[in-house]
């Protein structure tokens, strides 16, 4: 008889799978950290930082398209003109949504943290030592469920 034959057999093969995946992606994910340009407690940091980034971005976009939507409604039943409301432009908005990179040689913990910090040459592209690091992949997601995602 053989062992793919039986329900038993079957089950167990498949447990084994998963065993070795599971452990496939542990291993591959310390190898990871290992490699990492940057400590653990750094990485630690740089997730909570974001996180707060992310918090206070959203809760001053919130303040700011309210306050404008409530002047132009103003504005539309007055028949007025509105006052200047300072948004960034779509280039701005498009850099800080760029991919991250990471360089050891100037260190941002964000793609706004870059923005913010090159704002005078106008520019954030990528510079000389600039690399995609793997463990550093949290920066690029959408979300951040919470610092100890580590």
């Amino acid at each position: 008889m053989e062992i793919q034959s039986q329900p038993a057999g079957k089950s167990v093969l498949g447990w084994v799978l998963i065993a070795v995946v599971i452990i496939f992606l542990l291993v591959f994910t310390s190898i990871l950290r290992c490699l990492s340009p940057v400590s653990f407690l750094q990485l630690k940091f740089w997730k909570i930082y974001l996180e707060k980034e992310q918090e206070i971005l959203q809760s001053q976009a919130r303040e700011h398209a309210t306050e404008m939507a409530k002047e132009n409604v103003r504005c539309f039943f007055e028949r007025s003109h509105p006052k200047e409301y300072n948004t960034p432009s779509n280039k701005a908005w498009q850099q800080i949504s760029s991919l991250y990179t990471f360089n050891p040689k100037s260190q941002y913990y964000s793609m706004l943290h870059k923005y913010v910090s090159r704002q005078e040459t106008g520019s954030i592209k990528s510079m000389e030592g600039d690399a995609m690091i793997p463990v550093l992949g949290f920066v690029d997601s959408p979300a951040i469920q919470s610092p100890s995602d580590l």
